[in-house]
Formats: structure tokens, C-alpha cells, sequence
């Protein structure tokens, strides 16, 4: 945990440290987090905010899974981004930094390797944009991309269109790993906000 004097500021490498941090607006906000285990009907780590006049404020379950949660569409992640998390969060007075250890299983780094063999450096969490009876509508990909093929890519604040992220992935030179990580349960919330380099990935985890 990082505080700094006047306004507290918090670093964090898991969810279940929040509960150590304190809110900058009042002294009645806290957040609790709970694991739901050894359950088929649902499994994840709940994260809520809590006043103690009001009760809940604002509540999520991360790495959910279970019988009573319905899968939208496989190739899509549907649960809140840290960034999401962490904006809610400010809302209510918290400064906190997530950035998630990258210790990585043998599985994942099994996967990662292939990858790489395949010719594709980067990976980063994509956020992509298409417009739907004039409401823009943005959804997000964990990917792997070939960056000469796609240079814009390489700035984390870049949204391509449905369309040109549509033709990468056609003409090969990006592919969309959010189904394999639906269903392996590879993380990767330790990407929040980075284009990140396979080697790099790779070299840290050796």
C-alpha cells in the first residue's frame, strides 16, 4: 500500500487489499470484499461500497462464473474493467492504482508462447467502437496483434471501428484471444491501460 500525506492515494496488486483503503469524502465510506467459493452456482470475488447511512452504493463480482450466470457471447468479456472499477470507486473519494501481479500460470505462458510463434508481439485490452442507429456502442477484446500491420494500435487510448478491427482479424494480423481466456480463465486485468510486449510478458514470467 502507498499513502501519501493530505490526499490518500492507494497501490494495489489485488482486489482484496481494497479493504485497507479509506475514502478522501467521508469517513463513513467503506469497501468490503468477499469470495463466493466451492460453489457451482457461483463463484468470484465481490467488491462493494458501503456507507453507513445509506448501505450499498455501488457493487460488482469479478471473475465470475457459475449456474446462474448466463454468457452473453463467448468472444466478448462482459465484466466491469478495472478502469471501470476504479472510476466508480473515485466517484466516492478513493485514489487507488491497481496494476495486478503478472505472475502468470504454466497454462497461460503455454499460450502466450504459441502465440508469439505465430508472428504476434503486442497484446492489450481493445476497446472497439461501432455506431448503432447513431448510439455509439463500445465493447472490449483482450488481443494479440502483429503491430507493423497495425500501427495505431500501439497507443493504449486508440478505439479502432468494429470494421477495421473486423478486417485484422480476417487478414490475420491480429486474432481475438477473449474466448480462450473466457474458457481457460486466463487473467488479464494486469493489462489495464498498456500495450504490453509478448517477449517482455514472457521474460518477466521466466
Amino acid at each position: 500500500m502507498i499513502q501519501e500525506q493530505r490526499i490518500l492515494r492507494y497501490s494495489i496488486s489485488s482486489w482484496r487489499q481494497l479493504i485497507y483503503a479509506k475514502s478522501n469524502n467521508s469517513s463513513k465510506l467503506s469497501i468490503s470484499v468477499s469470495d463466493f467459493l466451492q460453489d457451482r452456482r457461483l463463484s468470484g470475488t465481490r467488491i462493494q461500497l458501503i456507507h453507513k447511512d445509506f448501505g450499498v452504493l455501488f457493487a460488482c463480482v469479478v471473475d465470475v462464473q457459475g449456474d446462474i450466470i448466463t454468457e452473453i457471447q463467448e468472444d466478448i468479456i462482459t465484466e466491469l474493467t478495472p478502469d471501470q472499477i476504479l472510476s466508480e470507486l473515485r466517484k466516492y473519494g478513493y485514489y487507488i492504482e491497481y496494476r495486478a501481479e503478472t505472475k502468470l500460470k504454466s497454462k497461460q505462458l503455454e499460450y502466450l508462447f504459441s502465440i508469439k510463434n505465430l508472428g504476434f508481439d503486442k497484446i492489450s485490452i481493445l476497446y472497439v467502437h461501432s455506431y448503432n442507429h447513431g448510439i455509439k456502442d463500445i465493447r472490449w477484446y483482450v488481443v494479440a496483434f502483429k503491430v507493423k500491420d497495425n500501427s495505431d494500435w500501439i497507443n493504449n487510448w486508440y478505439s479502432p471501428s468494429h470494421t477495421e478491427f473486423m478486417e485484422a482479424i480476417s487478414n490475420g494480423s491480429a486474432i481475438n484471444i477473449s474466448k480462450i481466456s473466457f474458457t481457460e480463465k486466463f487473467r488479464w486485468d494486469w493489462l489495464m491501460g498498456a500495450v504490453m510486449s509478448v517477449d517482455d510478458i514472457l521474460e518477466a514470467n521466466s
